[in-house]
């Protein structure tokens, strides 16, 4: 990738460098959050249980015996295997709390504070930045109450928007963990630029269920207004036609987006070759497309099985209409665009190299290491 200046701007480098961060965290979201912070530069100490590890380890053994779910979001850190159920295991953890200028953890509301690593049991170290991540917050009514992404997805609306009316679907990544952890790597980020203002830590009380609700885009306002619920469309969008992907002669898919008046009649003129359409009652606006969805559907989908997709992607393309292929797995990792921008780097491991997907804005060319359980206990506990 080219790492060039731009208007005699330096890239963005390890700005987190220097800042150490000790996690106390399992499974996807709060680990997603240390593993940016990681390929920004940070230090992040990982809190293992003794034996078995971050229960992600556990979920599968697809990368030479190592789970998948591990490999994605722990590169770049240090494993450090503590009993926190003894004396001694607590103790090691608050001596590395008291070195540390962030510390996150995923337990669940009140566990922390259990095993004395609370809000209030850190008191005397006002300028740290502590981050709670949980299914519902550290309040509320469902404060208690166990969440992973796929219950979270139902809860806050997310599987009935997705799918079709007689089958709702999941969305397949596990979206209100990613969103979380997102939300978790912004707010320590924000703390510490506070910190550095005030000299005053923060507390951050980060739920899966309030991070997800700002995603759900206009669905809330058309529910306020309209008391309507989302329309079920499976891969098509819910309130524009033609938008999404279309079956071509050839048996692949072609994406396409026709968002507004003027993208639709050079759709019908150049694309489809339909200039009809473009005052016709049933398919001439998006507001009329949307009413009469099933024939309009209908119509575009007859047209676009007329061709092969490289016909359709030349035409759109010539036409200025955004498109794309709908690729499987195995394409997207010998994406030309990936490949290009060095999304797709090596992390080495207790196996050699690793492939792993980089944080897009960290440095393509930084050394990154997947720990083994434990593998850093003697080097960070003896620092």
């Amino acid at each position: 990738m080219n790492t060039e200046q731009h208007s005699g701007r330096q890239p963005l480098g390890q700005p987190l460098k220097g800042v150490t961060v000790v996690a106390l965290e399992q499974a996807v979201a709060m680990p997603y959050c240390t593993f940016v912070m990681a390929e920004m530069g940070a230090e992040i100490i990982k809190i293992e249980r003794v034996g078995t590890g971050d229960v992600v380890r556990g979920w599968d053994s697809a990368v030479h015996g190592l789970s998948t779910g591990f490999v994605w979001v722990n590169a770049g850190k240090k494993s450090v295997e503590l009993d926190l159920k003894s004396d001694e295991g607590r103790s090691a953890l608050r001596e590395l709390i008291r070195g540390a200028d962030v510390f996150v953890e995923n337990l669940g509301p009140g566990a922390a504070a259990r095993i004395g690593a609370g809000i209030d049991d850190l008191a005397d170290q006002p300028e740290l930045v502590y981050a709670s991540l949980s299914g519902y917050g550290q309040d509320g009514p469902y404060r208690d109450v166990k969440a992973y992404d796929l219950t979270m997805q139902g809860e806050t609306g997310i599987l009935l928007s997705n799918g079709y009316p007689d089958q709702p679907a999941k969305v397949g990544l596990p979206i209100t963990d990613l969103i979380a952890g997102s939300n978790a790597v912004m707010g320590i980020m924000m703390a510490l630029y506070q910190r550095h203002n005030t000299g005053k830590g923060a507390y951050l009380d980060v739920a899966m269920f309030d991070s997800a609700l700002p995603w759900l885009g206009y669905f809330p306002h058309h529910a306020w207004h309209s008391s309507s619920e989302p329309p079920m469309s499976g891969m098509r969008h819910q309130y524009i036609v033609p938008y999404g992907p279309y079956l071509a002669q050839d048996d692949r898919y072609v994406s396409l987006v026709v968002a507004d008046d003027k993208s639709w009649q050079r759709f019908c003129e150049q694309v489809v070759e339909k200039p009809q359409w473009i005052d016709d009652p049933v398919m001439g606006t998006i507001a009329s497309r949307r009413e009469n969805r099933p024939e309009a559907e209908a119509a575009v989908e007859a047209v676009m099985a007329s061709q092969p997709s490289k016909v359709w992607k030349e035409r759109l393309d010539k036409a200025g209409i955004p498109y794309g292929d709908v690729n499987t797995m195995a394409d997207v990792i010998k994406h030309p665009q990936a490949m290009a921008r060095d999304m797709f780097v090596d992390t080495s491991s207790e196996f050699g190299p690793l492939p792993i997907v980089r944080f897009p804005l960290a440095p393509a060319d930084k050394e990154r290491h997947l720990p083994a359980l434990g593998e850093h206990t003697g080097q960070v506990l003896k620092d």
